[in-house]
């Protein structure tokens, strides 16, 4: 009985761990591409506050043009660092009425998934820049 017992709760837990599973993980969309970087946006995973604001997490994979432009424009002092650099995961916030954003959250990754640096600094709350990468971005959070 106590053998049952201990399977029954092991299946009943591995139906709780998997019946969740997509909460765990992101359901990346393609959104836009460049020459320097590819687009993607949790589309399931968009929350709204009570004061109407989005917020959602969005995923940058670099070119090898982007990655370049990112090293000249950070410099030396990120060149080591960066060395494997290939995406970012953001937590972006939109204000869908007043067509405003921020970014709260950027963690950059190496080609094998691993963590460079996190970067936890809400950024002040700016304008969506007509025909820009931002407004195709608005556009996709606030339909």
């Amino acid at each position: 009985m106590k053998s049952l017992l201990v399977k029954l709760g092991v299946v009943l837990i591995g139906l709780a761990i998997f019946g969740n599973a997509e909460v765990w993980g992101a359901d990346w969309r393609f959104l836009h591409e460049s020459d320097e970087r590819l687009l993607f946006i949790d589309s399931e995973g968009i929350s709204r506050s009570s004061s109407g604001i989005l917020r959602v997490w969005m995923k940058f994979t670099y070119t090898p043009k982007g990655i370049l432009t990112f090293r000249e424009k950070y410099g030396e002092k990120y060149a080591k660092m960066y060395e494997n650099f290939e995406y970012e995961i953001a937590l972006h916030e939109y204000n869908c009425k007043d067509k405003t954003w921020r970014y709260l959250q950027i963690t950059s990754y190496t080609k094998d998934g691993k963590q460079i640096e996190t970067v936890n600094r809400p950024v002040e709350w700016g304008f969506v820049i007509p025909d820009s990468v931002g407004e195709i971005l608005y556009k996709a959070v606030c339909k």
